[in-house]
């Protein structure tokens, strides 16, 4: 869920954005109250509770809107009545005898019914004695028709919770996680300062999380920090989208493993564009919050270059063509202040050829990359391979790496494994 930017709470000072984040123990208060509030309507119908009281409840009704959206997405729900809940065993029997055996099965007979009827339509003085003929035909009590009917209406779906009651901490680390996510939605790039001792075990496992969730990013390293730029949803896509939730699981996965790793996140440094003009947002290690992810299985265009890096990988380590292996991210290579982890290394004996697949790229990104490589290619690093997506052809086909085109079949790739043999050396 990504927070409507009307329930955002952020100060703008300068070309500074400072987001609106709470702190545990310090602000539990409100999502406490919240929290007993949800509780004591479970099994209520959305119409008969209260929000617009509870907007008082903080001096910002911006922060209270936003938590009441966080618990309906986290920790709440709203859902409607089933056939079951609203009649006993013996009605349920007799609807199901005649093909009924939901909701939808009942309206849809329902207005049958009324076609046959009355022709379509009946009038609002004639409304309980209709409800009085269905019930008698369907053999049900009339006051079960209504409710039967309207079941389906936002305001008589009842809340429920969907797991177990949340703690005030997990409301809060929620809360935050939303008010991240917002921000990177809208966000151009993502910077994160890392420093520690293991910085090139620290680079392996962010390229591992940038591979999973399909985030593109630079890395650059200097004495003992490690600065990765993430190019955020208007580079990838050019405009605002849900891939904020995608960079987002690569700081949080980050930031969870850190300690692990001996390494501290630094800074955060988030580009955000609203209302067309750029923002700077600056998280330091004091003040990253307490952030609790929301966890999901997403699918989506930003995946494209992990499948048909599987494909390759698998296709290659099952053929090993002409005798050369393959091996999945290699080690690091740090020329000047860039650090490369390639896609793939193919070897054979004492050759090594390294192999980058450019997949799915907009265009602005897709100069900058090549920019990159033709920059690499001046420092020393020779001997790689592009595997290049066919619609990029005409920034590629210039290139003084070789390049091998691939292009997409549905969910298949066409990748010319012939062609990558033959600039291999012999």
């Amino acid at each position: 869920m990504v927070l409507r930017l009307q329930y955002l709470k952020y100060q703008i000072r300068g070309n500074h954005l400072l987001p609106f984040f709470l702190a545990h123990p310090m602000d539990q208060a409100l999502p406490q109250r919240l929290i007993d509030h949800f509780e004591a309507h479970i099994g209520k119908n959305r119409g008969s509770i209260d929000f617009d009281t509870s907007l008082t409840w903080a001096p910002d009704s911006r922060v209270v809107r936003a938590l009441i959206a966080t618990l309906l997405s986290r920790f709440y729900a709203f859902s409607p009545n089933q056939l079951e809940d609203l009649l006993d065993a013996t009605e349920l029997a007799g609807l199901r005898g005649q093909g009924i055996s939901s909701l939808e099965d009942f309206r849809l007979w329902f207005w049958q019914f009324v076609q046959s009827e009355s022709g379509g339509f009946f009038l609002r003085d004639q409304r309980n004695e209709f409800f009085q003929k269905v019930a008698h035909t369907l053999q049900l009590p009339p006051q079960s028709i209504e409710p039967l009917l309207t079941a389906h209406r936002e305001d008589v779906m009842q809340l429920h919770r969907k797991n177990h009651s949340p703690s005030a901490k997990d409301v809060i680390g929620a809360y935050n996680y939303e008010v991240l996510e917002t921000l990177l939605f809208n966000s151009d790039t993502v910077v994160i300062s890392i420093t520690g001792s293991s910085l090139g075990a620290t680079a392996r496992s962010l390229l591992k999380y940038t591979k999973r969730f399909g985030v593109l990013v630079d890395l650059e390293s200097s004495d003992e920090t490690l600065r990765a730029t993430i190019a955020g949803p208007r580079v990838f896509f050019g405009r605002a989208s849900s891939f904020g939730w995608n960079i987002a699981q690569v700081i949080t996965s980050l930031l969870e493993e850190a300690p692990g790793l001996g390494i501290s996140v630094d800074k955060v440094s988030i580009d955000v564009i609203l209302r067309d003009r750029h923002y700077m947002v600056q998280l330091d290690a004091d003040s990253i919050p307490l952030i609790i992810p929301r966890k999901q299985v997403r699918e989506d265009e930003a995946f494209l270059d992990s499948k048909v890096e599987k494909q390759f990988f698998w296709s290659w380590h099952n053929n090993k063509f002409r005798g050369w292996d393959i091996i999945r991210e290699p080690e690091a290579i740090i020329l000047g202040s860039q650090l490369i982890i390639p896609d793939f290394a193919l070897v054979k004996g004492d050759h090594s050829v390294l192999l980058e697949i450019i997949g799915y790229w907009r265009e602005e990104y897709t100069q900058k990359k090549l920019a990159q490589l033709e920059m690499l290619k001046q420092q020393g690093l020779k001997h790689m391979i592009l595997l290049v997506d066919t619609k990029h052809r005409r920034y590629f086909s210039k290139s003084t790496y070789p390049v091998v085109f691939y292009r997409s079949r549905g969910k298949r790739y066409e990748i010319p494994y012939g062609k990558i043999l033959k600039v291999l050396p012999e």
